[in-house]
């Protein structure tokens, strides 16, 4: 069980190592070339410098967040007619995540209209995976968001299709996990709810996503690291953190766990109070001390990507991977990542292919020995 906890810490470190896209300030060399980056002589070539593996050239921008300024960026700029946008879950992360990257689609002139989102959530999203899979095969112009949770629930729910047999976007985000009760809970502390699961265990209910998933995965290291186990932990399963908010101020749950986009808008209402964070250190734009800080050594983080359909062209794929970049490095998606305390955790095509099959293989045994 030990090894639950310790793989939590394992995926943060693995996520902050994640090299940030420069700031657009001093003129950037050919061999350090990022899209958005100040570039010194026109028509200079960054050679395998873009995030599909093409060339970066140094040019005058011609839309987005870098028009009419001299930068590295694509010899073509990427531009996608429409976009249908699959969420495996219900209202909430995956899709706060998806509508944020087809918001700055737009914004960059990537875009040409709104994106379309459809939610297939259920079955700890294999519901969405199988019919995205199976329904979507060679569709252009469709995307699925997926992360951390998917492949959880693909190996909780012994689905048979994997994530791995997509096509693979990029990983985008990354994102730290809160503790939240109710604004008026008896719990003003992570010490106080602490006290109170090492005497309830089980009567105590904590509500989250998925089995399996990133806030089923906090939850289980969180009992771990109090000296519990998974036997003791009364996880009570929700599609989506609209539903844990619900279960919350409904009284149905005590505590919650999920990313704190989730609950953020809560929290500023004064709905919700946060009682802890599982960053190694503290996260200025979240209201909570870590879990460390407090006695319990437990650090995790979530993060979520981009699917495309199988059978998607390598061309059609690139286009997607440019296109995502360009987005990212614009204002609007910046903008998004700070207001949501999101950390920089990209890693595009063939590299975030090969991280996804090892991360399956990896929880599929951590879970296996979790008994999950």
């Amino acid at each position: 069980m030990k090894k639950f906890a310790i793989a939590a810490s394992a995926l943060a470190l693995v996520a902050t190592s994640i090299t940030a896209v420069p700031a657009n300030a001093s003129n950037v060399s050919a061999n350090n070339a990022r899209y958005g980056t100040n570039c010194a002589q026109l028509n200079q070539v960054a050679r395998g410098k873009g995030a599909d593996g093409s060339n970066l050239v140094c040019k005058v921008e011609t839309s987005g967040t870098f028009k009419d300024k001299r930068v590295w960026a694509y010899a073509k700029f990427p531009t996608i007619s429409a976009l249908e946008v699959t969420i495996p879950a219900a209202p909430g992360g995956y899709e706060q995540v998806g509508r944020a990257m087809a918001t700055a689609m737009v914004a960059e002139g990537i875009l040409k209209q709104e994106a379309l989102f459809v939610n297939r959530p259920g079955a700890g999203g294999t519901i969405g995976l199988n019919h995205f899979l199976n329904y979507e095969q060679g569709a252009r112009n469709k995307v699925m968001v997926m992360g951390f949770a998917l492949v959880g629930g693909v190996i909780s729910t012994k689905n048979a299709a994997k994530n791995s047999e997509l096509v693979p976007g990029a990983r985008l985000m990354g994102e730290y996990e809160v503790v939240a009760v109710p604004a008026d809970s008896p719990y003003r502390t992570l010490a106080d709810l602490v006290k109170d699961i090492k005497a309830k265990k089980k009567d105590l209910p904590i509500a989250g996503g998925n089995l399996g998933g990133i806030d089923h995965y906090t939850a289980v290291s969180f009992y771990e690291a109090i000296g519990l186990s998974i036997s003791d932990l009364n996880y009570v399963v929700y599609s989506g953190g609209a539903q844990i908010t619900a279960a919350l101020l409904n009284g149905s749950s005590k505590a919650g766990i999920a990313g704190y986009g989730e609950f953020k808008s809560q929290v500023a209402a004064g709905t919700l109070r946060l009682l802890g964070v599982t960053a190694p250190s503290k996260v200025s734009a979240i209201p909570a001390d870590t879990f460390r800080s407090q006695g319990v050594s437990l650090v995790s983080q979530n993060w979520r990507g981009i699917m495309l359909p199988k059978g998607t062209s390598k061309a059609n794929r690139d286009l997607f991977i440019r296109a995502m970049d360009v987005a990212r490095s614009g204002t609007s998606w910046r903008t998004a990542a700070a207001t949501n305390s999101w950390m920089n955790n990209w890693m595009a095509g063939d590299r975030f292919l090969t991280w996804l099959k090892q991360e399956e293989a990896k929880l599929a045994k951590l879970y296996k020995d979790a008994g999950l």
